[in-house]
């Protein structure tokens, strides 16, 4: 299982085009082959604010949906929207239980 989390905060200004951008990356990569979970979740306190959940089979499942096409066109309108540099983790997981 490959994970990758990331915490965002957007501008006011572009807040509106933000969400239209994120709603169409989870649109689309939720199509993706190898994804299990991908979802924006916005901040319960502060509206600027979202995290980043996307849960893929593989790495190579999640690099093949960032390298697409779509994912270099789209990006990079996200970046523009971002009041700071976003932190984006990376994990390479393997579930060792289960509650």
């Amino acid at each position: 299982m490959y994970l990758v989390t990331g915490n965002f905060i957007i501008k006011q200004e572009r807040l509106e085009q933000a969400g239209d951008i994120m709603a169409k990356i989870v649109e689309v990569g939720r199509t993706e082959t190898g994804i299990l979970r991908y979802t924006f979740y916005p901040d319960p306190v502060d509206p600027l604010r979202f995290f980043l959940f996307e849960e893929w089979e593989t790495k190579e499942a999640h690099d093949d949906h960032f390298n697409s096409d779509f994912m270099q066109a789209t990006v990079p309108g996200l970046f523009e929207c971002f009041a700071e540099p976003p932190e984006v983790n990376y994990y390479d997981a393997t579930v060792v239980a289960t509650l």
